[in-house]
């Protein structure tokens, strides 16, 4: 485990900017790096939710199962991104396990010292509150994509989140994900069968709609899957 490398300025992204000089002292002081391999967890459902994380490198894969098995919870943190959110000065427990889908790289902090140096900046809070709101937005379009009867319809509802949160454009106007997406967490996501969810891609391969390929997905229709958020 190394100490927080001093040259890196965490006041470059949202997420401390709005620390005053003092406040951003504490969070040096209170801030250790770690790397993690690829399928290496950070924590699981239950565990203390002692660490508050700030991933530099790789992608983050969240996920919970029900008590009956059919429902599985999944979401991402890519590069630049603070998690968790939820649970901020209340809960004592992570509510779903964190995996390295990479090798990946990550600052943290002991829970209850961020919180305590963050409690009275307003402008900070007001942030993370945003930031909270957004994930909201996120969690109720994965519920209207679970609601829908229409296996096809879930599977397109899972890739507009993808897309949203981890897509990148492209020169030519398509976004690109960066990342490995398993067929698997493409269903589970979904709530339907890997064969379901593999008829829902190739459909919409043949439609022109997104690329496929050695796990890489590419949106070639933006404004086909951009609709639902709107």
């Amino acid at each position: 485990m190394e100490i927080f490398d001093e040259h890196l300025s965490l006041r470059d992204y949202p997420e401390f900017a709005s620390l005053t000089e003092s406040e951003y002292l504490e969070i040096e002081n209170n801030l250790y790096s770690r790397t993690y391999k690829k399928g290496q967890i950070l924590f699981d459902p239950g565990d203390e939710r002692s660490r508050i994380f700030f991933l530099t490198k790789g992608l983050v894969k969240f996920e919970k199962m029900d008590a009956s098995g059919n429902f599985f919870y999944i979401d991402f943190a890519k590069e630049k991104t603070l998690f968790p959110y939820i649970g901020f000065f209340e809960d004592d427990s992570y509510h779903f396990s964190a995996m390295a889908m990479t090798d990946i790289e990550l600052f943290y902090l002991p829970t209850k010292r961020f919180e305590q140096i963050i409690q009275s900046n307003n402008q900070q809070l007001i942030f993370y509150l945003k930031q909270l709101s957004s994930q909201l937005k996120k969690y109720e379009l994965k519920i209207q994509g679970c609601v829908t009867s229409s296996a096809f319809q879930r599977v397109k509802h899972t890739i507009t989140i993808l897309m949203e949160e981890l897509g990148e454009k492209t020169y030519d106007g398509q976004i690109i994900i960066p990342y490995a997406i398993q067929m698997n967490d493409l269903s589970r996501s979904s709530g339907t069968t890997r064969e379901t969810a593999s008829l829902a891609i190739k459909k919409m391969v043949t439609e022109h709609k997104i690329h496929y390929v050695h796990k890489k997905l590419t949106i070639c229709d933006v404004a086909y899957f951009s609709k639902l958020t709107e």
